[in-house]
């Protein structure tokens, strides 16, 4: 039993997940795949580990929404939906997704904007999302394609935007 009330659990528990988002993002590599003149921005192995993971472990959490002590619902429902959108989102990204650019051309796959190849000149803004932190770009005919730090490839494309953008 502690004497002070205080836990270090949660200082704990943040420094871990702090330590692996910082991972993620340096092992990200600068460079993306190419292949003639297309780049293929991707997520790193870490990345896509982290997003198979969350998977089981959010499974675990919904079994702890369910025990959860009369009086938490609410709580225990914000923090089990919480985990069952990252449990969508993150696995979707990263393996649903695929962006790839060359010096004309955007190409953006995925299951809900289907396979879409737009010019270079419809670009309409770049931008910058604080909640999510992260980099997006807005193309008429696609829409806005987020570019997160943790894509392989991801400076070298904010690189050749601000080329583009001159």
């Amino acid at each position: 039993m502690e004497e002070t009330g205080m836990s270090w659990s949660p200082i704990y528990s943040g420094l871990i997940g702090g330590l692996i988002v910082a991972a993620m993002v340096f092992l990200t590599n600068n460079k993306s795949k190419v292949e003639g003149d297309v780049h293929h921005l991707e997520f790193g192995l870490l990345f896509k580990g982290f997003s198979i993971a969350i998977i089981p472990f959010t499974a675990f959490v919904l079994y702890a929404m369910v025990q959860s002590y009369e009086g938490q619902e609410i709580a225990a429902s914000l923090v089990g939906g919480g985990f069952v959108a990252g449990a969508i989102f993150f696995p979707y990204q990263a393996f649903f997704v695929k962006f790839s650019y060359d010096n004309d051309h955007i190409y953006f796959k995925s299951p809900i904007a289907g396979d879409t190849k737009t010019s270079w000149k419809d670009l309409e803004k770049v931008g910058y999302s604080w909640v999510l932190q992260a980099d997006y770009i807005i193309v008429s005919g696609i829409g806005r394609i987020w570019c997160s730090n943790m894509l392989n490839g991801y400076e070298e494309l904010m690189e050749f935007i601000s080329g583009k953008r001159k």
